[in-house]
């Protein structure tokens, strides 16, 4: 006896054919993206470091963007500086108060920048993390390579010493955020005590306190100097080693 086809069956099996292709495609797109998850995590880091590959030349680049951070708050203190002789020899009591609130406003902003390249989120402490962690795993591969491996010793000791700058270089990075934190709550404090001294007359008394908030900015350059310096010396001891 012969039996034709069900019409809704065979729609279904038309379907299920029409839908193998596809289920074979997101199937590969899956397995790719489950096979590699530390591409797609330094995709976004890569993008901005070409040289991903050598972590502490991206620990060298991001230090370089810290140093020029420091030199452009350094002379944002130095002509804030020269705006308040300015402003102390200005004879409107109430453009004085203008270019004071001003500068505040500036100077606020710029630790702003200051800290979102001190933070631990930055560039630079990611850079930083990396190349420690670069040179943990170099240490533990000699450590697990036999006694008589050609400079094992050697080797071993140097990556530790690096390991120890690096975390120097961490501990003073953690104190420069710190330092430039406290420094923007006195600035955002001092701020509304300065502007308020100025409306009841006493010009004098609040000029004298902006200034010594602004010098007072000058411990955070001096604090990311260290900064570079220990850094600097990190990279010094994470010389590659010869076998």
């Amino acid at each position: 006896m012969f039996y034709r086809d069900h019409p809704r069956r065979l729609q279904t099996t038309r379907s299920t054919a029409r839908s193998r292709p596809t289920r074979l495609v997101l199937g590969v797109l899956c397995a790719l993206f489950m096979s590699a998850p530390s591409w797609a995590q330094d995709t976004q880091y890569s993008a901005r470091n070409p040289n991903r590959t050598n972590p502490t030349v991206i620990l060298e680049n991001e230090m370089a963007n810290i140093r020029n951070s420091s030199a452009q708050l350094g002379a944002r203190i130095q002509t804030a500086m020269e705006k308040l002789e300015e402003v102390a020899r200005l004879t409107s009591e109430q453009e004085k108060e203008a270019q004071v609130d001003s500068l505040f406003f500036t100077l606020r902003d710029e630790v702003y920048g200051v800290l979102n390249k001190l933070d631990l989120n930055s560039d630079f402490a990611d850079a930083l993390n990396r190349a420690k962690e670069g040179t943990i795993v170099l240490k533990s591969w000699y450590e697990r390579q036999p006694p008589d491996y050609p400079n094992r010793e050697q080797s071993i000791a140097q990556l530790e010493r690096a390991i120890r700058e690096y975390d120097i270089v961490d501990e003073r990075l953690n104190q420069s955020r710190t330092l430039a934190q406290e420094k923007l709550s006195t600035i955002m404090r001092q701020h509304r005590v300065i502007l308020q001294e100025m409306k009841i007359g006493k010009v004098l008394e609040a000029i004298t306190a902006a200034r010594s908030v602004v010098e007072g900015l000058n411990d955070i350059t001096q604090a990311m100097a260290v900064v570079e310096q220990k850094t600097q010396q990190s990279l010094q001891t994470s010389v590659p080693i010869a076998n």
